[in-house]
């Protein structure tokens, strides 16, 4: 798989991961549940730093809250009953369009802004300890 690849199902799964701890926000009843959405917070947000040295952050970013904001509005309704609504089913399938749209109109050339700031910031080094204590490259 190449580390593009890597990167976008990075996205996703923080994404998918974000659907969950943000429901966490609202339902959590005990420790174990507070737990997973601490738990959760931590993943999908390491999963985007992770993403974004490869790809484009912009396009990465609106993927990754897209999925979420669309992901939550569409698990309340489906799990926690909130009334479905033909207009929020609409708008979420209009934001959906947009953040396609803005994956298929990406500038792979601001990789180099991306990897930049990532050494800038320190990114590296904390990426580079955590290859440490998982024993491969992330």
């Amino acid at each position: 798989m190449s580390r593009t690849n890597l990167a976008w199902l990075l996205v996703i799964l923080g994404g998918i991961v974000e659907v969950c701890w943000v429901a966490g926000l609202k339902h959590a009843d005990s420790l174990f549940l507070y737990t997973l959405t601490i738990l959760g917070v931590m993943f999908s947000f390491s999963a985007m730093i992770m993403a974004c040295k490869s790809i484009e952050v912009g396009v990465a970013y609106s993927v990754f809250v897209g999925i979420g904001a669309g992901g939550v509005v569409l698990g309340e309704m489906m799990f926690f009953n909130e009334p479905v609504s033909i207009i929020k089913i609409s708008l979420i399938a209009l934001l959906m369009v947009g953040v396609v749209g803005l994956k298929f109109t990406s500038n792979e050339q601001d990789e180099k802004t991306v990897k930049t700031l990532s050494k800038d910031l320190g990114i590296d080094e904390i990426e580079e300890d955590l290859n440490e204590l998982g024993g491969g490259k992330i």
